[in-house]
């Protein structure tokens, strides 16, 4: 990675963080006020950042390098293999507070830098520098009480949540069980804690910590209702790990597990026995308290359900209970992160294993000996040979065309690429976007928008067509990208003959315009496999059908034939020509008998009781306006888990099933 800095991005999360940091980066320095609105998923993009991390926290990296250099990649690079310096240098500094060994803190921070879950992740998953900073001005807080120690600890904290969200809830986790801890095992830290001077500089730090923090997390709240982004076990469920010590043994190495049993069991003193000191050992409180923090990572990486081998067992873990309490802990979807957790309560107990060994060695020489013998094991423990550099993403000058092409194009002009297959297409196009920064339909998160995939999904599969080329004059597309080559392998069509079938493709493509659109679309370019295509704003083009754009409050409506309501469900609803209009439906009321109810525009239409068992058609007539009109359906949804037939624990919450939803003109 240190030789292509430059010149390697690789497609799907790193393309999109490259782009996220880049777009932070440019909002902070340009526009703060509207860093959440961002360039992907348009018409539906007011909190469209908000889908994902918002990495301001790396500002402070990204501002001047990005300055510098003018070069995204570059940037996102470069503050990637910071990290790794950072956690190191962290994790040496709160290790030598404990043992004063330099050895065994420089080990530590090797194995806490270079974790091998680390070497594949994405940039907001890095973000773990700040916490032994954190955590090392907490504790000089305990012992000095003074202000500007709880005040960088609150700085540090601030940090990793700016970040990333994920590490944010990591730090949390962190800071209370080593708060906690120290409050149980030291008297006198805990009698200094409840002092007053102590308490107004711990709420003033909390005030701080919160007004701080409040502006970034608010448009996180608003998104979750605005895309429906809240998160709810099902995830979590899925991601868990199974109580398996193999597996536990060969996720961080045999190496990093000898060390810190050494650390937690030997006392760190100059003791030469070799056998554990239990006396010596209780009044380790940081080995104990480290170790308590790694272990209830553990704990909660095992998800709601315990499984073992695999297999679920039906035994409620605390992580199901605590997500009773604290439902924004599913914000970690995939629970096998914990181990980030894991690894740095780990680093701590192998300082503390290495200083235990080195303090019985009496003589200078045969000690520094077996601190290189265990520097060296500690770098073959975290040696990760050999490291995939992902096949990259065109950069710098060799970025396609096309792209810069858009950069220059004049005013506030929004497009659309096709094809947009989530991954391959809609990751990438966001990553070349940071060459163009036009709005666009298309875009990549951790979540779907459905309004956007709905207009993404029409327009690759029926451009040009009366619906899709109306729909997109009202929204104010300007220009549709099309990808041929990319087309040609969504339908499977085999190299050799892929110059045949993108010169019939394109041929196509242009008769059908020529034949229906030629005074509303025309050719604005061609890029070698890539055509752009200009949708004029006059004349007027009709759609044939009222569209229907799911908002929130659905799940599964761009993607399967039965769709499900939540509880209260948008969408909105584009009609050519104002009139009188019939809405029909069949929906089945989901476990027992539900009343549904419909609005449109604003206008309660009445409500129906279906009864449970069987699908209900409804019908209602009622009058739309030209353009965009909002229909509502409400009812009472029902979470899986109280269904006993379900045998789940799953809290996805729906009312009813609905395989038909149309409108048209009687």
């Amino acid at each position: 990675m240190i030789l292509h800095v430059s010149d390697t991005i690789g497609g799907g999360d790193e393309a999109f963080t490259c782009w996220s940091l880049t777009w932070t980066t440019k909002k902070v320095l340009e526009d703060p006020i509207n860093l959440f609105k961002a360039n992907i998923f348009y018409p539906a993009n007011e909190y469209s950042l908000a889908l994902s991390e918002h990495l301001t926290g790396w500002t402070i990296f990204s501002i001047p390098v990005y300055g510098i250099t003018h070069d995204p990649v570059f940037t996102h690079n470069f503050v990637r293999l910071l990290t790794f310096v950072l956690c190191g240098f962290g994790m040496y500094l709160l290790t030598y507070r404990y043992t004063q060994n330099r050895y065994a803190a420089f080990i530590a921070g090797i194995f806490f830098a270079f974790y091998g879950y680390r070497m594949a992740i994405q940039l907001h998953l890095l973000a773990m520098q700040w916490i032994p900073l954190m955590l090392l001005f907490l504790d000089k807080f305990f012992h000095s009480l003074k202000f500007r120690d709880i005040g960088a600890a609150s700085v540090f904290f601030i940090l990793s949540a700016l970040s990333s969200w994920y590490v944010g809830i990591f730090t949390t986790i962190i800071g209370v069980l080593f708060v906690l801890g120290y409050v149980i095992l030291d008297l006198e830290v805990r009698n200094g804690l409840i002092s007053k001077k102590a308490v107004v500089r711990i709420l003033i730090s909390l005030a701080f910590i919160i007004i701080t923090l409040t502006p970034f997390a608010l448009p996180y709240f608003e998104a979750s209702q605005h895309y429906d982004a809240e998160r709810d076990l099902d995830e979590p469920m899925n991601s868990s790990w199974s109580c398996d010590p193999i597996f536990l043994m060969n996720q961080f190495g045999v190496l990093f597990f000898i060390f810190s049993l050494v650390g937690l069991l030997l006392p760190l003193s100059r003791n030469t026995a070799l056998k554990p000191d239990w006396e010596f050992v209780r009044s380790q409180k940081i080995p104990i308290i480290f170790a308590g923090i790694g272990i209830i990572s553990y704990v909660l990486a095992l998800g709601p359900v315990l499984k073992i081998n695999g297999v679920q067992t039906g035994i409620l873990t605390p992580y199901y209970f605590f997500y009773s309490i604290i439902p924004y802990i599913a914000i970690i979807r995939d629970l096998s992160r914990f181990s980030f957790i894991m690894s740095l309560a780990g680093s701590v107990l192998i300082g503390f294993g290495v200083a235990a060994i080195l303090y019985r060695i009496k003589k200078d020489d045969l000690k520094t000996i077996v601190a290189i013998a265990c520097i060296i094991l500690a770098i073959i423990g975290s040696w990760h040979v050999p490291v995939q550099i992902p096949a990259s993403l065109a950069t710098g000058d060799l970025v396609p065309e096309v792209y810069r092409w858009l950069a220059e194009q004049p005013g506030d002009v929004k497009i659309i690429e096709i094809p947009t297959r989530w991954i391959e297409d809609n990751s990438e196009y966001t990553y070349y976007s940071v060459y163009h920064w036009k709005e666009m339909v298309n875009g990549y998160s951790g979540r779907d928008v459905e309004l956007a995939s709905k207009i993404m999904r029409d327009t690759s599969g029926y451009f040009p067509s009366d619906n899709i080329v109306s729909l997109l004059q009202h929204i104010g597309v300007k220009y549709v990208i099309i990808h041929p080559d990319r087309i040609r392998i969504v339908e499977n069509i085999p190299d050799e003959q892929a110059e045949a079938f993108i010169s019939q493709y394109v041929s196509v493509l242009n008769q059908k315009i020529e034949q229906n659109y030629n005074s509303t679309i025309r050719m604005a370019g061609s890029f070698g496999d890539t055509i752009v295509y200009e949708i004029l704003e006059t004349p007027e083009v009709l759609p044939e059908d009222v569209i229907l754009l799911f908002q929130n409050g659905w799940f599964g409506s761009n993607t399967f034939p039965e769709f499900y309501l939540k509880e209260e469900g948008k969408i909105k609803a584009y009609a050519g020509t104002t009139g009188e209009y019939e809405l029909y439906f069949m929906a089945e009321p989901i476990y027992t008998e539900k009343n549904l109810s419909l609005k449109i525009n604003g206008e309660n239409l009445g409500t129906i009781t279906a009864p449970a068992g069987g699908l209900t058609e409804g019908r209602s007539n009622f009058i739309l306006h030209k353009g965009m009109n909002e229909i509502t359906f409400t009812s009472t949804c029902t979470q899986l888990c109280d269904i006993p037939e379900m045998k789940t624990i799953s809290d996805k919450c729906m009312s009813f099933k609905f395989v038909n939803l149309t409108i048209f003109q009687p």
